[in-house]
Parts: C-alpha cells; structure tokens; sequence
C-alpha cells in the first residue's frame, strides 16, 4: 500500500486547477463523482487511510490502527470486530456502525 501527502503547491493546484482524484488502484475518478459515492457505506476489510478517515470520528492515527489491526489479524468478520481496535470503543463505534460494512 502507498500513501501519498500532497505538498502544499500540489493542494494549492488540485484546489484550483484538479478535479479528478486518482484511487489507489490507479483509477481516475471526477471529483463530483466521489464526492456521491462517498455516501455509500465503506468496507474496513478494503478501505484505505483516506477512506477510512471518511467515517465520524476516524482519523488519520486511528485509521492507521484499523489497517494495521487487518494486516496483523486479517479481515474482520463483522463490522463489532472493529472495536478490537485499539481506540474504537463502543460510542465510536456508535457512530460509525450505519457508515461500514464487512464484505
């Protein structure tokens, strides 16, 4: 897995000029595009940082702990497996159990 940090002249363009984001996989995708799929629930088994970090109360540490979490003990069974994540008690998980989805 890659993880890219935009410089600040990279950010500076992708908010003027960009509209299109490029997915992990390579896949470009418009910008007004993603902005409606990410209404749709997202799948900790697969998701990215960046994905992750979509959900209520997921930030950029604790996202990193639930993709380490996978990496160290495979794929979740059920979304309550995500509270075995070290910073994901219950009321977190509270608001973000309508927003994932195990697949």
């Amino acid at each position: 897995m890659k993880i890219h940090i935009p410089t600040k002249q990279e950010k500076e363009n992708a908010n003027t000029t960009d509209t299109s984001i490029t997915t992990s996989s390579g896949v470009v995708v418009n910008h007004e595009e993603s902005e409606s799929t990410q209404s749709s629930k997202v799948n900790i088994n697969t998701a990215t940082q960046a994905q992750l970090e979509t959900l209520s109360g997921i930030g950029p540490s604790t996202a990193a702990k639930i993709i380490a979490y996978r990496q160290e003990n495979g794929k979740f069974t059920k979304i309550e497996d995500i509270k075995n994540v070290s910073g994901i008690g219950d009321s977190k998980f509270e608001k973000i159990k309508d927003d994932i989805v195990v697949k």
